[in-house]
């Protein structure tokens, strides 16, 4: 069977949930901790609570708090740039 990834190694239509191991950047692993609209930036976003201290903020972006984490653990990322296994860089 082939399967096609994108490249950022998701198949189409790969499915999160909260809660989910994943892969930000094929590089970064974290859990899913949000996945919605945000008021930084229109479209769907997904909240990543990193395991290394490689993130943007806490879980809130511009005073509004979507998730909650130790600083430097959060990042936001566009669910098309997350996958569920490491890639190999």
């Amino acid at each position: 069977m082939l399967v096609i990834l994108g490249p950022d190694g998701t198949k189409p239509g790969d499915d999160f949930i909260i809660g989910d191991r994943v892969y930000v950047g094929g590089t970064k692993a974290g859990v899913i901790a949000y996945l919605g609209e945000t008021k930084f930036a229109a479209g769907d976003w997904a909240g990543v609570i990193l395991d290394d201290l490689e993130g943007k903020n806490d879980g809130s972006v511009q005073g509004v708090r979507y998730f909650q984490c130790e600083p430097k653990r959060g990042v936001f990322a566009k669910p098309a740039k997350l996958s569920k296994h490491q890639i190999n860089r």
